[in-house]
């Protein structure tokens, strides 16, 4: 018997239904079998059925895609025995379960879920798929051109991991990750996190979004032309104040040069100490290197500059940037293998390695979105295992689902993962095994 539980926007679980055979369609409209009422979700989205005994997942052409263990599904896929499957805004979770009888259950009824409560969301203009709309839903947002993130954008001047959006209560937040072409806010680069206000001009690359209340809808053909039009008449205008103050600025300097020519004791400006002016400059250019993740040209910069301001306390910059660099190498290393065995769905062992990014270092805040993915899907998995284990009633099989239990606890310490682990230690005192018991959070 296999078990589908529904987890709406809000982490809330929304409802959960069981079957052993037939087909099941999910999606926007009220004909499909189970309805999930968001922008995000395709009016028919997906389709989950038995074959052979197995359950299987099909895509059905949806706009964001279905998202089964962190990886997105091209026609359909085998879900196994366990499997976090994401479709727009909502989380299912599948669990098989073996059946105690052989009564066939089916889903007598269709499943509608509640929609809650609305989110911000971007509207894509200026280009042939203007009006498109992503809800953020997530309290990271994730944006870029692989199928790991929450909005996936087929653009070549968008990065893999081009950027995120957070969400905090009411309150969102973009951030660049590191992107080759760059995130723009209102037209300014990202240079840091920056908030969202309604009727903020986003771009990622060369994709142009506008941010807006969910419930807000516009016509993103009015919208472009609106804004080409201010553009134009402001660029004009630019650049005829830029041109007055030109002819201004540069008669002034021809005078100073004039006036300055007359006094030969003003007219030499003489670097007191360019030993110190080369130190800064170094660091400057290492600190650009390290921004654009060039760890070799950083590390040399960082060295001549340490080297050159030897026995200058105040220059212990250099030294602690040169260390620096080797902590952002071994983070950008790790977050690349962790990436990788994501995609491959070893969700425990990318796990592993991304918990080694040293801490405060530009992978680690990268990393942070996919690692609170991970310990999702490794934490229901465990548990899902852990239940397995318990319902085949073995007494030899307890000690090794109070293991998997208190594992899936470690990482994930709500009462539901709580209830399940004092569930077990309820057996294994009741068979008389010892065991050590986990200390609560």
């Amino acid at each position: 018997m296999f078990t589908i539980t529904i987890e709406d926007q809000n982490g809330q679980v929304a409802d959960s239904f069981s079957f052993d055979h037939g087909s099941y369609t999910i999606g926007r409209l009220e004909t499909c079998d189970v309805v999930l009422p968001s922008t995000s979700v395709s009016r028919e989205h997906a389709r989950i059925f038995i074959q052979n005994g197995r359950c299987y997942v099909e895509d059905m052409g949806s706009a964001n895609g279905v998202i089964v263990d962190g990886q997105r599904v091209v026609q359909t896929r085998d879900l196994g025995t366990a499997s976090q499957i994401r479709v727009g805004d909502y989380y299912l979770y599948l669990e098989y379960q073996r059946p105690t009888d052989r009564k066939k259950q089916d889903v007598l009824s269709t499943l509608f879920i509640d929609s809650g409560t609305e989110h911000h969301k971007l509207v894509r203009i200026n280009d042939s798929f203007a009006g498109e709309e992503f809800s953020l839903s997530e309290q990271e947002n994730t944006i870029g051109r692989t199928d790991d993130n929450f909005i996936l954008l087929s653009d070549s001047s968008i990065s893999r991991h081009h950027a995120v959006i957070h969400k905090m209560a009411n309150l969102y937040m973009v951030e660049d990750r590191g992107s080759s072409n760059g995130t723009r806010l209102n037209g300014k680069a990202l240079n840091s996190r920056e908030e969202l206000s309604s009727g903020d001009i986003v771009e990622f690359g060369n994709v142009e979004f506008v941010f807006l209340e969910g419930d807000r809808n516009i016509n993103p053909h009015d919208y472009a032309v609106a804004t080409g039009g201010t553009t134009g008449i402001a660029n004009y205008a630019t650049f005829a104040v830029l041109l007055i103050a030109g002819l201004a600025l540069g008669g002034a300097v021809v005078f100073g040069i004039y006036t300055l020519a007359g006094d030969s004791d003003d007219a030499a400006v003489v670097d007191e100490d360019p030993l110190q002016t080369q130190i800064e400059k170094l660091i400057e250019q290492g600190k650009t290197q390290l921004d654009m993740g060039n760890w070799d040209n950083a590390s040399a910069s960082f060295d001549e500059a340490a080297s050159l301001a030897h026995g200058r306390p105040e220059h212990e910059e250099a030294r602690q940037l040169r260390d620096r660099v080797g902590l952002e190498r071994q983070g950008a290393e790790l977050l690349t293998e962790g990436d990788r065995l994501s995609e491959q769905g070893r969700h425990s062992e990318a796990r592993e390695k991304l918990l080694q990014i040293p801490e405060g270092t530009r992978a680690s805040e990268r990393a942070a979105s996919t690692l609170a993915h991970l310990d999702s899907t490794v934490s229901h998995s465990l548990r899902s295992e852990a239940r397995r284990l318990l319902r085949r009633g073995d007494t030899e099989d307890l000690p090794e689902a109070y293991e998997k239990a208190a594992q899936a606890y470690a990482i994930n310490a709500d009462p539901d993962f709580e209830a399940l682990l004092q569930e077990v230690e309820e057996r294994l005192e009741d068979e008389g095994i010892e065991f050590e018991p986990v200390a609560r959070r």
